[in-house]
């Protein structure tokens, strides 16, 4: 009974022994890391909010997937064109009620002298008369001022105004302070069957209200 009893008492602590070594020792497999990981960064965007820095879309609080938009912050130019702005051969011109003037397009446009004047090729110009009609006028140049606001057009220059009258001329220039066209060069204004011939002259839109100067006649057809 003694000698039990001894082996009895010896035999717990070794078996305490074998179960801390079980413990300790590597049984294959990968560990689970248990390192602390830190918090996963955000960018901010302009408008304040945080995205993820991965680039992958942002989630929904439903789950889904919000979809990009690659245009998104970019300005449109369809926001309106300024008094006097250029926008891709395209020129526009107002008053101060915001009436539209005249508005250009030009296959080519050309900045000089620091962007004071615009120079333009194969230009297309529609002038608007306060009661709604227009004037179109085509010439090979054009020349624009953006201190004065004036266009001046050159080049097998061409005008049909909208009572149908007809101007062609070497050299045709608008006033917006006056709101009247000069013609320079020989002049023809054509109203079905009279043609009047001059140097010079000045009108209104409409070809209404003309005046010629220098070797004026007229013919009729």
């Amino acid at each position: 009974m003694t000698l039990l009893r001894r082996g009895t008492l010896w035999a717990i602590p070794v078996v305490l022994l074998a179960a801390l070594a079980w413990s300790v020792l590597p049984w294959g497999g990968t560990r689970p890391d248990t390192t602390p990981r830190p918090p996963s960064v955000t960018s901010p965007r302009t408008d304040g909010s945080a995205s993820p820095d991965d680039g992958a879309p942002a989630q929904r609080s439903d789950g889904t997937r919000r979809p990009v938009n690659a245009d998104q912050g970019v300005g449109s130019a369809s926001q309106g064109i300024p008094n006097g702005e250029i926008r891709s051969g395209h020129l526009v011109d107002t008053d101060a009620a915001g009436r539209r003037r005249w508005q250009i397009t030009a296959d080519d446009v050309a900045l000089a002298q620091e962007g004071r004047v615009v120079h333009l090729r194969n230009v297309h110009a529609v002038f608007y008369n306060p009661d709604g009609t227009t004037m179109t006028v085509t010439g090979k140049r054009g020349v624009y001022d953006t201190s004065s606001k004036e266009v001046q057009m050159s080049g097998d220059v061409h005008g049909v105004s909208a009572n149908g009258r007809q101007i062609f001329a070497d050299q045709l220039s608008y006033s917006p302070a006056t709101e009247r066209v000069t013609g320079i060069g020989n002049i023809r204004v054509v109203e079905e069957r009279v043609i009047m011939y001059s140097d010079r002259m000045v009108s209104d839109t409409n070809l209404g209200q003309t005046q010629f100067f220098g070797h004026v006649h007229m013919t009729v057809r």
